[in-house]
């Protein structure tokens, strides 16, 4: 059986409550991601909160984390709160297609739904977080386009044939 929970260094990220659990897409946008520079960072489809805590710890940005979904939000806020870093890091709810950024951001960061037309979960936050149907490809890079300063970064984790 699996944990409930999975423990880093200087954090833990619980992940009982979210239709994605952290994995290693998740491990590897949070390690990849260039934050030197970074001042404001917008976390796109948060879940557990898991890139917006390791970027969190690799940066001195102010991090707003969005996601759809109530429970992950609920999640999410619960892993700022026990971390070092939850004065710097806004969870939120948001739909990212309908999104109003108040002011832009200089990195955008999100390991979006993969699938497009594979069998879908019958659980229906698991179909969400895996599957294109409330975020697609287009809606996400329009809202990255509206949503990034014009020298900003977008990182994101997609598969090859995308």
């Amino acid at each position: 059986m699996s944990n409930s929970y999975f423990q880093f260094k200087q954090f833990t990220v619980w992940h009982d409550k979210c239709g994605m659990k952290v994995g290693t897409d998740g491990v590897l946008l949070g390690a990849w991601t260039r934050v030197t520079r970074s001042k404001r960072i917008l976390d796109v489809g948060t879940g557990t909160g898991l890139v917006s805590l390791m970027l969190a710890q690799r940066s001195d940005a102010l991090i707003t984390a969005i996601d759809i979904d109530a429970d992950a939000v609920m999640q999410a806020k619960e892993n700022v709160e026990k971390s070092p870093w939850a004065h710097r890091i806004a969870v939120e709810q948001h739909d990212f297609t309908s999104y109003q950024a108040g002011a832009l951001y200089d990195t955008i960061v999100c390991n979006p739904p993969y699938f497009i037309d594979s069998l879908k979960s019958p659980d229906k936050k698991r179909a969400t977080a895996r599957h294109t149907d409330e975020l697609t490809y287009e809606d996400l890079f329009k809202g990255v386009a509206l949503c990034m300063e014009s020298t900003g970064e977008f990182t994101m984790i997609a598969p090859f044939d995308v």
